[in-house]
């Protein structure tokens, strides 16, 4: 196996989810869904949930089941100028990514304001050959095939060589079924650093997202582990 682009997705995947950001942007996610839809917090969540295994995203599910228009006014909800003071600095990363000697693009189911604020805080916006957000996808992220094709070929490059790092197995697999090789990252419960040869029990995070997936090369509870997984894939 011949890897010679990393895809990278961004919340979750660069950073660690024990960060503080992620539960923000998913109770700013719940917030904004219960009040456009005028439903208790709890009701909305168990409807996001039952609905959700058949969109991308909650902005796809909202777009077409109810119609929400102005999508300016759920992205300024969901991802507020404020949201970088929930990140938590990692020194590490920027000479990390250099180390890794390949070029790297930015796949985000977020819009392009949150990717600079995360890409800002850390410091690495350059070192990525291109961001491609959900706006730069015309709202139709991952995990359709246009998403990924999009990110893959801009910078020349192909399914073949191109490596996909993502934290929500439902990307992965989509990324998989059109013919790419991806990895899932964090604490998916099975297989950590290890190339998958066989299924494993997985589990389900408490808004219904898969954290198992068969079909990815590796689990890998951080990029950090990328040069040794790197290494057994060549």
């Amino acid at each position: 196996m011949s890897i010679r682009h990393l895809l990278f997705d961004l919340d979750n995947t660069l950073y660690p989810s024990s960060s503080a950001i992620d539960a923000g942007i998913t109770r700013r996610m719940m917030e904004f869904v219960a009040s456009f839809l005028a439903l208790p917090m709890d009701a909305a969540a168990d409807l996001r949930k039952k609905r959700m295994p058949l969109y991308g995203t909650t902005l796809e599910w909202l777009r077409i089941e109810h119609k929400l228009t102005d999508v300016e006014e759920y992205f300024s909800y969901v991802h507020p100028v404020t949201e970088a003071s929930e990140l938590t600095p990692d020194k590490k990363l920027r000479p990390f990514l250099i180390s890794l000697g390949l070029p790297m693009t930015i796949l985000t189911n977020a819009p392009r304001v949150h990717a600079d604020t995360v890409l800002d805080f850390f410091d690495i916006k350059d070192l990525f050959e291109s961001i491609h957000d959900i706006e730069t996808n015309k709202l139709i992220g991952k995990p359709h095939e246009e998403a990924y094709m999009n990110a893959v070929k801009w910078g020349g490059h192909s399914l073949e060589d191109t490596l996909f790092f993502d934290d929500h197995a439902k990307y992965t697999k989509g990324y998989t079924a059109i013919g790419g090789k991806s990895v899932l990252v964090g604490d998916t419960g099975a297989g950590y650093g290890e190339p998958k040869t066989k299924d494993k029990a997985g589990s389900k995070t408490a808004d219904g997202w898969d954290r198992s997936d068969p079909e990815a090369v590796a689990h890998i509870k951080s990029i950090y582990e990328i040069p040794e997984l790197l290494d057994r894939l060549e």
